[in-house]
């Protein structure tokens, strides 16, 4: 419960220092950001005080950024259909909004840059740092805090001019990092080594297994959740499991305790295969996923407050 209470209050203090800056007259939304860096700090320092909390708070963060960052896409993305379709693009002939946009968006960058050569990020560096990153939902949040302080027609233009920072952002990027930066794997080549050292880690655990004395009933589930890692049991084998499991009670205590036994020590062989791998691949990200995979997979298993 203690758990709970303490992310529900995380989640919640950005909306109480919000809305308490408004209250002094502040802008809410640079006080948010500057709440959330100094969080962020924090958090670094004691993440291992309470790991369970640390790792249940980065998954629900993770799940709220991407609601909100696609919910800001959505709003702006209704609003330039709304311009669009007032014709305030095609009856704006100086298309102020677009040097306003172009300005807005070089401004940033020299801005970004001139901070990484003061970071001493070096020349490289502090361009890869003023080109990355897309500049939308801070930005339309601070669009809306001046919605009380302009006209229609200009708080139309400004909604134009940020959507052309968005769209600059992504796009400039995409194009100058090609030359800039070391080519890397393709997401699509980083599935298939993903995939292959699934299958091989795989067979590490479940030979790990043969090695060692277990009751067949044991060694079936067992071998079942290990070949279920890399999605190789049929549908026909899930219903078998299911079917048996409705049908004969649950292993008791004991083969409980050897059950899971046996699935840490395949879980080990399958992390020293990653382990002798990580040293011939050096530090890949997709080595990182499925060593998380299995550790995950482990807190699972040693779960004493939620047996599955």
């Amino acid at each position: 419960m203690a758990y709970n209470a303490q992310i529900l209050l995380f989640v919640s203090t950005p909306f109480y220092i919000y809305f308490i800056a408004e209250e002094l007259k502040v802008s809410g939304i640079i006080a948010v950001v500057c709440a959330g860096l100094m969080q962020n700090s924090e958090s670094i320092r004691s993440r291992f005080i309470t790991p369970r909390q640390f790792h249940n708070g980065l998954v629900l963060l993770r799940l709220l950024w991407e609601l909100l960052n696609n919910t800001i896409f959505v709003i702006l993305g209704l609003l330039v259909v709304r311009i669009i379709r007032d014709d305030l693009i095609i009856g704006n002939t100086n298309s102020q909004w677009i040097v306003i946009g172009i300005l807005l968006y070089i401004t940033n960058l020299l801005v970004r840059y001139l901070y990484g050569l003061l970071s001493k990020m070096g020349n490289k560096g502090s361009i890869i740092f003023a080109l990355g990153g897309v500049h939308g939902a801070v930005t339309l949040a601070l669009v809306y805090m001046i919605i009380n302080n302009v006209s229609s027609a200009q708080f139309d233009m400004i909604v134009l001019a940020e959507m052309l920072v968005i769209i600059l952002s992504m796009v400039v990027p995409s194009i100058v990092f090609r030359f800039i930066l070391d080519h890397d794997m393709s997401r699509k080549e980083a599935g298939k080594q993903v995939q292959r050292l699934r299958q091989e880690m795989v067979k590490e655990g479940l030979k790990a297994v043969e090695k060692i004395y277990l009751p067949e009933n044991i060694r079936e589930s067992v071998v079942y959740d290990l070949r279920d890692q890399k999605s190789a049991n049929s549908f026909a084998d899930f219903w078998h499991q299911w079917a048996k499991a409705s049908r004969y009670p649950e292993f008791n205590e004991q083969e409980k305790e050897l059950e899971q036994r046996a699935l840490l020590w395949a879980f080990r062989a399958e992390r020293q295969y990653l382990d002798m791998v990580s040293q011939k691949e050096n530090r890949r990200d997709y080595l990182f996923e499925l060593y998380n995979e299995i550790l995950l997979a482990e807190s699972i298993l040693l779960d004493t407050e939620n047996e599955y």
